[in-house]
């Protein structure tokens, strides 16, 4: 009878990006432990993450609540957080009374990491290694089976070619989109290319402001990986949606200007990071404008990006 492996429990209460650069430190523990690997996370994040790599839990589980209760923990969360040999948390630092009721549930080591606390020049992808003690380790995610049938059809009903441009135009704070997306859309389309427009549920006023030829609004993550993943080309901000873009290996360009890329940067080698930190003397120091990053930079980066198994078109 062969032995039950070992079972380690993440908790990671973040967005998608930031998941996105832990999980290369969770890959390199995975490895090094040979343990089974559970993340508690949103669960749309699931969607994309390696589906035989990691076993799913909800962040929003009443057991996690129960940590930071005041009760007596409940059997549930005895028996949930017994289950594991290790438990690496980045919620509830600096709160002892859930260090303590973790410790108490756990049957094994646990950590309570800062959920953010990188050194000068860090990137979040290393941190998060070091949290763990671990050399991060990233291979590109692939495209799921049935979304990778879904974006055949999709390209092909839309009449797609290598002259696409995929966008999105929004992240999770309007100070770092950049507002020349809607200026590279139309000079794209004016020179023949087409748009797809990648919107979630909070950005469909922003993605209307986009000229389009195909919008691409509130899709499953697992469909909007195949997308970019097939994308010729893709432009974005600092957004779950980039660091997605580039854990599946798309080419393009992410414009950066309030935050920095040496620490958020996109992980994978296909995208070039435009940053433009200094403020807008027209703008203020909130206005992330075509003043500090120009629609013609952007535009020349896009037409300079390689596109695989084909010439470069503008």
């Amino acid at each position: 009878m062969s032995a039950v492996p070992e079972q380690t429990l993440a908790l990671f209460p973040g967005a998608l990006g930031d998941l996105l650069c832990c999980w290369p430190a969770l890959e390199g523990l995975r490895r090094r432990s040979s343990a089974a690997l559970t993340v508690a996370a949103r669960d749309a994040w699931f969607d994309v993450l390696p589906a035989d790599r990691v076993t799913p839990m909800s962040i929003d589980r009443r057991e996690i609540s129960d940590l930071f209760s005041t009760g007596a923990l409940s059997d549930a969360s005895r028996r949930l957080f017994g289950k594991f040999a290790r438990v690496e948390s980045w919620t509830g630092h600096g709160d002892e009374n859930f260090t303590r009721r973790l410790a108490e549930a756990s049957r094994g080591a646990i950590a309570v990491h800062p959920f953010r606390a990188l050194a000068p020049d860090e990137h979040a992808s290393q941190y998060y290694a070091r949290c763990l003690g671990v050399v991060p380790i990233l291979e590109p995610f692939a495209v799921r089976p049935e979304a990778a049938r879904w974006v055949d059809a999709f390209w092909q009903r839309h009449g797609l070619r290598t002259n696409t441009l995929v966008i999105h135009p929004g992240s999770g704070g309007r100070h770092k989109n950049w507002q020349g997306m809607a200026e590279v859309a139309t000079a794209w389309r004016a020179g023949g290319g087409s748009v797809v427009a990648i919107s979630g549920p909070a950005e469909d006023e922003r993605r209307s402001d986009i000229p389009h030829d195909v919008a691409l609004q509130c899709e499953r993550l697992d469909r909007v990986a195949a997308v970019l993943a097939r994308a010729p080309r893709y432009l974005g901000n600092d957004s779950g949606i980039s660091h997605l873009a580039g854990v599946v290996g798309t080419r393009g360009v992410v414009a950066f200007g309030p935050t920095d890329p040496r620490a958020w940067r996109p992980l994978g080698d296909g995208l070039r990071v435009l940053h433009a930190p200094e403020a807008c003397r027209r703008c203020g120091p909130d206005g992330w404008c075509i003043h500090r990053l120009s629609v013609r930079a952007v535009l020349d980066a896009l037409r300079a990006t390689p596109v695989a198994g084909s010439a470069s078109e503008a």
